[in-house]
């Protein structure tokens, strides 16, 4: 696999799963003149002179009672990722609580699998055989937003990326014009200060990552 097509796939790979909120689809089309359109408007209402290149599907769920044992059971999994990618604990644990609600079987509708909502073809990539295993996923995800760290200066930005693709960041100059990846940037943000307290309370003197 070459360099491009490689980064292709990182980049298409992580769908969000879960939410406060629900987001409709994001559809993608070319029109007569090349240009590229992105919009939630199905091809009905912007007529035939576009073709329809892909559909990003919008993403729900019903929210439940998470237990602090849910919560809390992938902790140490989470500051060996953390330490082996130089990814903030809290960083990691808030895109957990907003991929899967800290559900290792969770599925999303478009494929994504695991705690990090992982797709198949990213999940191989990253050498993650069992996407449903805790620890693989958790490194495969973590190993994904490092490489997003070296392509973005800002938080927003990297997860913008995770949810909505490297190339959506870089075509709107930051977070795309999409409710479901301005919601999940959100979301992330204020559950990374939740659980940045967290962390400092349970393991004392923290170390110092490079999450911004």
């Amino acid at each position: 696999m070459n360099k491009r097509a490689m980064l292709a796939l990182l980049v298409s790979g992580i769908v969000g799963f879960t939410g406060s909120v629900s987001a409709g689809d994001i559809y993608k089309y070319r029109a007569a003149d090349g240009t590229i359109l992105f919009t939630d408007q199905p091809q009905e209402r912007v007529g035939r002179d576009h073709t329809l290149l892909s559909i990003r599907k919008g993403w729900s769920y019903t929210p439940r009672t998470l237990s602090e044992a849910e919560r809390d059971r992938y902790d140490a999994v989470i500051s060996l990722a953390a330490t082996r990618y130089n990814v903030e604990p809290a960083l990691i644990k808030a895109v957990i609580h907003a991929e899967s609600l800290f559900d290792p079987l969770a599925v999303s509708r478009v494929g994504a699998q695991g705690l990090m909502q992982l797709m198949p073809e990213t999940a191989n990539y990253l050498k993650v055989s069992n996407p449903f295993d805790a620890r693989q996923n958790i490194l495969g995800g973590t190993q994904f937003i490092a490489y997003l760290k070296g392509k973005f200066n800002k938080l927003d930005d990297i997860l913008a990326a995770y949810n909505a693709g490297e190339g959506n960041v870089r075509r709107y100059g930051g977070i795309p014009p999409f409710k479901e990846t301005q919601a999940y940037v959100r979301k992330v943000k204020q559950l990374q200060q939740r659980y940045t307290a967290h962390f400092v309370a349970s393991m004392g003197d923290e170390k110092v990552y490079a999450s911004r």
